[in-house]
């Protein structure tokens, strides 16, 4: 990989980028800084794209084996998530809970999000990428919205299903490579990989995830 002039070539500006994120991300309040954050957000960007070109150089068994493992997890967690929403649905409609009255606008929202505080998940070879993928995943997570799934349901509706998983891939962009050409890649991977700062070489690296349910209730006195 060393012999590769095209990968020496990348390497060499993914650490000139990831030198100048770092240096941004040790200014005190940079994060509520508008014109930081967009600079490290861009950045950010930038280094997106190094690193899938990276990745079509370098892939190997042990990331595709990886990449799999991770999106049959997070098509697994996508379908989860909406039983468990379909389910607290159906019993909030039928089991009013103490202090809402029939009157109340009731909300069920469920979320599929990245774990920010997980530790990431380690390659033999990372050092190959010569990335900080720990510090470079704080911040993704300080600029990205780190939901990857939703749906909510207000008490009345049938509850939302899941009508993005239905077994077509969803490899596109980076996404779209020969070794992926027989994988359904779901929904969330290509969220997380298209449409969000997280290169595929991020995505591997990912260990944890979290679904999450909020209730949300809205009550109108009339005068």
């Amino acid at each position: 990989m060393n012999d590769n002039l095209k990968w020496v070539e990348l390497k060499a500006t993914l650490q000139f980028v990831e030198e100048k994120i770092l240096r941004i991300t040790e200014i005190n309040g940079w994060v509520s800084t508008k014109e930081l954050h967009e600079q490290v957000k861009y950045l950010l960007r930038d280094r997106h794209n190094i690193l899938n070109q990276m990745f079509q150089l370098h892939i190997n068994e042990d990331e595709i084996e990886r990449f799999l493992e991770v999106n049959n997890h997070l098509l697994k967690l996508s379908q989860e998530m909406f039983v468990e929403h379909r389910k607290m649905v159906e019993f909030l409609t039928v089991n009013f809970f103490e202090g809402v009255t029939p009157g109340s606008s009731v909300e069920v929202e469920s979320c599929l999000d990245v774990d920010e505080g997980c530790t990431p998940y380690l390659f033999k070879e990372d050092a190959d990428y010569g990335s900080d993928f720990g510090k470079m995943a704080d911040a993704i997570a300080w600029t990205e919205d780190l939901e990857i799934r939703t749906c909510s349901t207000h008490l009345g509706e049938q509850a939302e299903s899941d009508h993005l998983d239905d077994g077509t891939t969803w490899a596109e962009g980076c996404l779209d490579l020969p070794q992926l050409k027989d994988t359904v890649v779901c929904y969330a991977v290509h969220d997380l990989c298209t449409h969000k700062n997280y290169s595929i070489p991020d995505l591997l690296r990912i260990d944890t995830f979290t679904i999450r349910h909020n209730i949300g209730t809205n009550h109108t006195r009339m005068i």
